[in-house]
């Protein structure tokens, strides 16, 4: 909460400077927090279902006209299943917004369940995708055969997006939902 947002009242009895929160600026304050979370999530979900999309139809369509076997198809049904997932995902999150009340605990509520959403988001990318993406290609690599230079910045780029996928967790998701929780606790206490 901003200082600005606070009122200062002076306490008759002891004679001290007390401060009010401004409910009405926090209720605010916890709408944006809200909307912002969920403008994240939305546009993490559907680049997502984009990019897989795009290349698994790119995959597909290779598949056909070089018939390379199967390496192609399996790429491709694998980036398929990946948009099946983020569906069935943001289907579910979706639909567990219309539990929350529109109160301003129900609104925080709300932004703590889209922050986890992006913690969730972030470790299925690790997990569940770079890493059976990677073994796809490394395996299509060594199938196939591929220069060392190729081999180095394939495994570069896998071990750049691990990296930099975990840092955004841990350095912007994580902390950003243990703030919304501890302001949970700080309400929830007052």
């Amino acid at each position: 909460m901003e200082f600005e947002e606070m009122q200062k009242i002076w306490y008759e009895q002891t004679g001290e400077t007390m401060y009010a929160i401004n409910e009405s600026a926090l209720h605010k304050s916890i709408s944006r927090k809200k909307a912002a979370a969920g403008k994240r999530i939305n546009l993490v979900e559907i680049m997502l279902m984009i990019i897989n999309s795009t290349v698994s139809v790119i995959l597909f369509t290779d598949a056909i006209l070089d018939k390379e076997g199967p390496w192609d198809y399996a790429g491709a049904t694998i980036m398929a299943l990946t948009v099946v997932f983020l569906i069935y995902f943001r289907n579910k999150r979706k639909a567990k917004e219309n539990t929350f009340d529109r109160s301003m605990m129900g609104e925080l509520d709300h932004a703590i369940a889209n922050s986890d959403s992006m913690v969730q988001i972030a470790t299925i990318m690790i997990y569940y995708y770079l890493i059976p993406v990677g073994i796809y290609t490394l395996s299509k690599m060594l199938y196939f055969g591929a220069d060392f230079e190729k081999w180095l910045l394939i495994i570069g780029m896998f071990a750049l997006a691990f990296f930099l996928v975990r840092w955004e967790r841990e350095a912007m998701h994580i902390p950003r939902k243990r703030n919304l929780i501890a302001l949970k606790k700080r309400l929830i206490e007052e």
